[in-house]
């Protein structure tokens, strides 16, 4: 299973201004038409021509459209016939603002290979800027022990966070909710586990995903949401937490995110 950091019920649209969204406030959001029957498109901000930074991240998410209507040729072209493709994508919104939008893809492929390819993919935008997030911007030098990259689904390549600091959080939320299957013992306390970030607005912390996992343990890779309380005293970037804190108070999020 491949995760990321770094996505449907989208934020309707009744009117807007041609005024720039400010980063410190909630965003709007436009729905986009879906690429295909069960294959969402991301939403787009609504903002004026001259927000560099809104556009700059409509054109990143134009983009992740742009993988996944590839992916979908792609899938086509390994079957047999058309009905054999089986290709869906789900995306949800995890927080529009203030500061930050994040969202969450859930992609699902079975395309004729041995068993299908199933995976989330988080994407967290800064709003001042329309830049990726850098988590070790965001995170104390100390709770990262190293980064990397890998490719999702889709093709798309996405940034994961190796943090020992996190993987004991996520482990003991992991613990409380159910026990952990035997099976997932030796993958989630590899030493080398590396991990996807998003903000959670609707559970009010950070969400903490496992990266790649095997087939065979994908199930092992649960989500689990650290609290911005949590994460205060341990010196986590405190305009991030405060962000989160608003959105969720705000309700500045897809209310049926999972």
């Amino acid at each position: 299973m491949r995760a990321v950091v770094v996505t449907v019920l989208i934020v309707g649209i009744l009117g807007f201004t041609s005024q720039a969204p400010a980063a410190d406030a909630p965003v709007q959001l436009k729905p986009s038409p879906d690429i295909a029957p069960k294959i969402a498109a991301f939403p787009r901000l609504v903002a004026a021509p001259d927000n560099k930074a809104s556009q700059r991240i409509n054109q990143a998410l134009d983009k992740r459209d742009a993988s996944a209507r590839q992916m979908q040729k792609d899938c086509l072209a390994n079957v047999d016939k058309p009905s054999d493709a089986d290709y869906e994508r789900s995306i949800w919104v995890t927080m529009r603002g203030p500061h930050y939008l994040g969202f969450l893809a859930s992609d699902n492929a079975d395309c004729g290979g041995a068993h299908p390819d199933t995976g989330q993919m988080a994407l967290v935008y800064d709003l001042a800027s329309g830049a990726p997030v850098n988590w070790q911007r965001l995170l104390p030098k100390a709770m990262v022990q190293g980064n990397s990259t890998d490719t999702v689904v889709d093709g798309t390549v996405v940034g994961f966070v190796a943090s020992k600091t996190l993987q004991s959080l996520w482990l003991k939320a992991e613990a409380a909710a159910n026990p952990i299957d035997p099976d997932c013992e030796n993958a989630v306390n590899d030493p080398k586990l590396t991990l996807s970030l998003y903000p959670d607005a609707k559970a009010g912390g950070l969400a903490v995903q496992p990266g790649d996992f095997a087939h065979v343990i994908a199930a092992c890779a649960d989500t689990n949401v650290i609290p911005t309380a949590t994460l205060r005293p341990l010196g986590v970037d405190a305009g991030l937490l405060d962000a989160i804190d608003a959105a969720h108070g705000g309700g500045f999020f897809d209310k049926d995110l999972p």
